[in-house]
């Protein structure tokens, strides 16, 4: 049998163990630490900033010549800082600075960046599939239930989607049966009902408060979707409110779709929704994909057509010589003893939403809407600068680049002999 100071020798090891690899563990977080620090300058050196180091050095060979040119931003962050506020007036900035009209490269977190100011190169990436793919959102994936044309990852489903918007939703047979709804706002479009700005019953206030807060949501720099070690601590609370607005989202839709399927409504012009509940076969959707692609045409079918025309007429107002041409376009088109006709609106010319594979798919309706509604405005009306003050152009950049401030300005009817009219041109988004 061992003594205890025969067995003594164990206990001293056993201390010497314990310093040794509390020692060592020191030693190794310290090397670890600084190789990590380490590597992220040299990734942060490369032109373009962290993510774009992090991805050469991965895939290809350090000697590659001629990267592209961009701010490096910050270690790890990038240049998150250009994506705040007016973000397309600081890249514009930053291109210029940089001498990089044609192609700039930047960082934002993890996620590599590519901007040009050259219509050329545009239209060449927006019209090639590599890049159509669109970048993950967190707030999209959630509030467009994963399921939507604007967010679909490209591929068959996501053609699936266009093709039925394109054959059934926004083919002109559809824009010319919902003509006499044109002037009515885009919920109605989708949901075959009217909601009254001016109204305070609880629908509409449900339907303002759902559009609100997801409009916030998605035009929110989500830092989550690009430093992904934050992606657990969501400190920007957008996890938390997308899971609590996507279920009444689902509700809100359900509930119109429920409607729709117990009534008939062939002595109307189909909606949406019913032109959805219609589709057979290998178009038919479930009741899932509806909720998405309904909820995206409210959702980003509301403010488009509203901020265009508003900022048609806040150009039209700084530029008489510009709306004179106008109206000398309409005296010829439509003339002098009639209203403006949608019929009119293909000999009107007007630049288009968006290009490449993903433009907007329902920019034939948009364009139908905008022109009918300016060449309208524009007809009826001459538009002036309001007495207190001046066409303001401030922007602000949200889901569309809007006005900071509502467009005021006075009216002179062209067709008949009244007093201007002030009009303060409230922007609506439902």
């Amino acid at each position: 049998m061992r003594t205890d100071i025969e067995s003594f020798w164990i206990f001293a090891l056993a201390s010497k163990c314990r310093a040794f690899t509390q020692e060592n563990i020191a030693w190794s977080l310290l090397i670890i630490g600084l190789a990590w620090i380490v590597i992220t300058l040299i990734y942060w050196a490369y032109p373009g900033g962290p993510a774009w180091g992090k991805y050469k050095l991965k895939n290809t060979p350090l000697t590659i010549s001629n990267p592209i040119p961009g701010p490096r931003g910050l270690p790890l962050a990038g240049s998150m800082e250009l994506m705040t506020s007016l973000a397309h007036h600081k890249i514009a900035a930053a291109a210029d600075a940089w001498k990089a009209r044609r192609l700039m490269a930047f960082s934002l977190g993890d996620t590599r960046v590519i901007v040009t100011c050259k219509p050329d190169v545009a239209k060449e990436i927006l019209s090639s599939s590599v890049f159509a793919d669109r970048p993950v959102k967190e707030s999209a994936y959630s509030l467009m239930f994963n399921r939507a044309i604007g967010f679909a990852p490209y591929g068959v489903y996501w053609r699936t989607l266009r093709k039925i918007a394109s054959t059934h939703l926004f083919c002109p047979k559809q824009i010319k049966a919902s003509e006499g709804q044109r002037l009515q706002i885009a919920s109605q479009m989708c949901f075959g009902r009217e909601y009254k700005l001016d109204s305070f019953n609880s629908e509409v206030e449900e339907l303002r408060a759902l559009v609100e807060e997801g409009y916030d949501l998605l035009g929110t720099l989500n830092w989550t979707d690009h430093l992904p070690w934050l992606t657990d601590f969501d400190p920007q609370k957008i996890r938390f409110r997308c899971s609590n607005l996507v279920p009444k989202v689902n509700r809100f839709v359900s509930r119109i779709i429920a409607e729709h399927r117990a009534l008939t409504r062939s002595d109307q012009t189909p909606d949406f929704v019913d032109v959805l509940l219609s589709l057979q076969d290998r178009d038919k959707l479930s009741d899932y994909d509806m909720i998405a692609v309904l909820w995206e045409m409210i959702f980003r079918g509301t403010d488009t057509v509203a901020v265009l025309i508003e900022w048609i007429l806040a150009r039209i107002v700084l530029h008489p010589d510009v709306q004179s041409k106008v109206h000398d376009e309409l005296y010829k088109v439509v003339g002098r003893s009639r209203a403006v006709a949608e019929s009119d609106v293909t000999a009107l010319v007007l630049a288009p939403f968006g290009s490449g594979r993903r433009t907007c798919p329902g920019k034939t309706l948009g364009l139908t809407t905008v022109t009918f509604w300016v060449a309208s405005l524009l007809h009826e009306f001459e538009w002036v600068p309001g007495d207190e003050n001046n066409v303001d152009l401030s922007e602000v950049l949200r889901l569309s680049c809007e006005m900071a401030n509502p467009l005021t300005v006075k009216l002179r009817p062209r067709l008949h002999s009244h007093e201007p009219t002030v009009l303060d041109v409230q922007r609506t988004t439902y």
